[in-house]
């Protein structure tokens, strides 16, 4: 498909909400698109905000995103801001004429992600959630072969995925804003989602709350959901964020498909190489960060996705409907581990 004429000079002139760890992920990839341009970041951290302007752009700086959306100079944003936050911004963003591109989960109700799905089409923008684990290479092979038959039909899954204590006790001040369905499962969830072609039918999840409460942070230390789709298809899903931080990597991930005519072994975190200093042994990978000053990797290959679809007219990988419909089943982990009993959709 051509290029519109609303972007005849390819390029997309782009917009970063919130600027932290991730959000910094998104300003170098975007800063090293061929197709885009870094047009603004906002950040409540006007610092923060004037650092990574000078070091990724320069562009527009403000505090209060709103006055990001309202640059004619701005056509598509990120929004990379904690997991319970993202409702009301991408309302904002839909309303001010912008494409999306909001960081995973799609929303931590089914109330918000239905308002964001609807903003969206009543502007006709692009929406995409940022499940960029699809552009794994293990993952997107996978479901190659998948497609070309090679595996038979999938039956079942086991997918884990785990972070360090680091993670709700230093990385995100908001932890006891999400839990581990929205946070880490998601993740997993969407994979196996991908791979299935169905959607869930029913989930019976459990959840502990002892490390992080002791600590005062409200919020369970781990879930193990069991779920069944509708076309009989069953994944199980655990994650847990209070591994010790001595732990090589900051996640732990392991993902196995079990299919009529085959099986698949994965492990995400498995590293091509490991650096081991007096203080620690690191398994860095390949799976993202970046070479030569270049950002490469699962991240990157997402982001440009998402350019490449609004610069195109085409419709994303991930769509709103996806978060939607992959929000209504995380929430009913969460439901069903609080009523202690399954809940069916």
């Amino acid at each position: 498909m051509a290029v519109t004429k609303a972007y005849a000079d390819g390029m997309l002139r782009y917009g970063v909400i919130g600027v932290g760890t991730h959000g910094e992920s998104h300003l170098q990839c975007v800063a090293a698109a061929a197709n885009a341009r870094l047009a603004a970041v906002a950040d409540l951290s006007a610092e923060r905000a004037a650092v990574m302007s000078e070091k990724y752009g320069p562009c527009q700086v403000f505090v209060d995103y709103r006055e990001l959306l309202a640059q004619d100079d701005v056509d598509a944003v990120s929004i990379v801001l904690p997991d319970h936050l993202h409702r009301q911004v991408c309302e904002d963003a839909f309303a001010a004429g912008k494409h999306v591109l909001v960081e995973k989960p799609l929303a931590t109700t089914v109330a918000d992600a239905e308002a964001i799905v609807a903003a969206q089409r009543a502007a006709g923008k692009t929406l995409m959630v940022n499940w960029s684990n699809r552009w794994m290479h293990s993952f997107a092979q996978t479901k190659a072969a998948l497609d070309a038959g090679e595996l038979g039909n999938p039956l079942y899954c086991y997918a884990r995925l785990n972070n360090t204590l680091f993670v709700p006790t230093k990385m995100l001040a908001w932890a006891a804003n999400t839990r581990l369905p929205f946070w880490l499962i998601c993740h997993r969830y969407d994979i196996a989602r991908w791979y299935f072609r169905s959607e869930a039918k029913r989930v019976n999840a459990v959840c502990r709350s002892v490390k992080l409460k002791s600590m005062g942070i409200d919020t369970p230390d781990f879930y193990q959901a069991t779920v069944e789709f509708a076309n009989g298809c069953v994944g199980n899903f655990e994650s847990c964020w209070i591994m010790p931080e001595s732990m090589p990597a900051l996640v732990d991930s392991k993902f196995e498909l079990v299919c009529s005519d085959g099986y698949v072994n994965i492990d995400a975190a498995l590293p091509d190489f490991v650096i081991a200093t007096h203080a620690k042994q690191l398994n860095r990978g390949t799976l993202q960060g970046d070479v030569m000053g270049e950002p490469v990797g699962f991240v990157n290959q997402a982001i440009k996705h998402f350019i490449n679809c609004v610069l195109l007219g085409q419709e994303p990988l991930i769509t709103g409907h996806d978060g939607l419909m992959i929000t209504r089943a995380l929430a009913a982990m969460v439901e069903s581990a609080e009523k202690g009993e399954p809940v069916n959709l």
